[in-house]
């Protein structure tokens, strides 16, 4: 029998990619729907979208009180809901860092905490959340706070590994390189990021050979595809990478220094 799963961020890259997969597989699938228009061509879906603003307390709770109006259960939740912004650390304001946070961070720890008594009740379940290869690395420059909101993220979910596994309930992380999606054109600019600013010519060259890589990448689906293997798989490793090269990189860096491994990173976005 299939499984009830909620995916966040459902109406573009990751997150309606794996609504797509997962509902394919023969799963119930409820995605979050947020920033834009609710379609009446939506229900034609062979999933469900429901109004969800991740950032709000009570529009979290309004959503799983429906979905477990009709569902009766939750076995999985996957987080995909998340933006980058884009700035230095000067020419962002703790107002701009902090709304980077409540989408990538706070938004998916309300999601994560209020889906929690609902596992334990029912003996179990999974937690999936897509993080960023950003988190294993050096913040990258001008796109600090994203990668700070990344890392955040990985350390919530390794926390969340031990304290949810005497419910029977498994957390793990998706750590994607740069993938071709929305992504891309949903980035957010810090609103000192402009001509006259001290980094701003560094800033563009830093976010345009992002921006490239992105667009030059593979699409949402090898993440859906992995995303519909661990729903089904027996048991979650604490993360997972999907590029090859960025695995090596990885590799390699356990054998670096810090002072090199900057260097590299630095050499790719400065």
């Amino acid at each position: 029998m299939g499984k009830v799963i909620v995916v966040t961020g459902a109406t573009s890259g990751m997150g309606k990619a794996s609504a797509e997969r997962l509902s394919g597989r023969g799963h119930r699938v409820y995605g979050t729907a947020y920033g834009v228009d609710m379609d009446p061509a939506w229900k034609d879906l062979p999933y469900r979208l429901l109004p969800c603003d991740i950032t709000d307390q009570s529009s979290v709770e309004a959503f799983y009180r429906q979905v477990l109006e009709e569902a009766k259960r939750i076995d999985v939740l996957v987080n995909c809901a998340g933006f980058a912004f884009e700035g230095s650390v000067e020419d962002t304001t703790v107002e701009e860092a902090k709304f980077q946070f409540e989408v990538n961070f706070f938004g998916t720890h309300r999601m994560i905490r209020e889906v929690m008594p609902v596992m334990r009740k029912q003996g179990g379940g999974k937690i999936i959340t897509i993080s960023s290869l950003a988190a294993q690395v050096p913040g990258i420059p001008y796109q600090g706070f994203y990668s700070m909101s990344k890392k955040a993220l990985d350390g919530l979910v390794e926390t969340l590994r031990l304290e949810s596994r005497p419910f029977g309930i498994q957390a793990t992380s998706i750590n994607p390189g740069d993938r071709k999606t929305d992504f891309t054109a949903n980035r957010v600019r810090a609103a000192a990021l402009k001509p006259g600013s001290a980094y701003y010519d560094a800033s563009m060259r830093s976010v345009e050979t992002m921006k490239k890589s992105e667009l030059t990448s593979g699409g949402p689906e090898v993440i859906a595809d992995l995303v519909c293997r661990l729903v089904d798989a027996n048991k979650l490793k604490p993360k997972y990478f999907i590029e090859p090269k960025y695995k090596v990189l990885l590799f390699l860096m356990r054998f670096m220094s810090n002072s090199l491994i900057e260097r590299v990173i630095g050499s790719l976005y400065t």
